[in-house]
């Protein structure tokens, strides 16, 4: 009787992994590219696409129960904010207004989030990693002001 209280008990608690209450952030995935040239290409792959793309790689404490919802949390969440996987599905405007965002952003060490940084230091982004991106947004949001949607 002990026993099967206890697995009873401990059943919610092995199944949280498998809840997933932010909706299906684990099975979206893109093999979309990223934008840019291939030096931006890789610093947003560094420190950009787990978060903010469909090419997420999810690490083994992901799978853990509760720390599971915290991270498809913050990935949902960032991909609502900007996901690289639809860069081409934004309009002129709003690619300006995330160009803008990343530029500053990046700049002001805002991107990637520290807690970001505290468990994946590869992510970190040197000065010259900031001025590239800054410099490939400015670029960009130059030549997005000469289209016509």
């Amino acid at each position: 009787m002990t026993t099967k209280l206890l697995l009873l008990a401990a059943f919610p608690v092995l199944a949280l992994p498998f809840v997933h209450p932010f909706g299906p952030v684990r099975q979206e995935h893109s093999s979309a590219p990223l934008p840019g040239d291939a030096a931006v290409t890789a610093l947003l792959e560094r420190a950009c696409q787990n978060c903010h793309s469909e090419r997420t790689e999810w690490p083994r404490y992901s799978y853990l129960p509760l720390v599971s919802w915290a991270l498809e949390k913050d990935v949902a969440e960032a991909r609502q904010n900007m996901n690289f996987s639809h860069w081409d599905q934004y309009s002129v405007d709003d690619k300006k207004d995330l160009l803008a965002r990343i530029g500053t952003e990046v700049r002001n060490h805002q991107m990637p989030l520290p807690r970001y940084l505290m468990l994946h230091p590869e992510a970190r982004l040197s000065d010259a990693d900031i001025q590239v991106i800054y410099e490939w947004t400015k670029a960009e949001r130059r030549a997005l002001r000469n289209t016509r949607e």
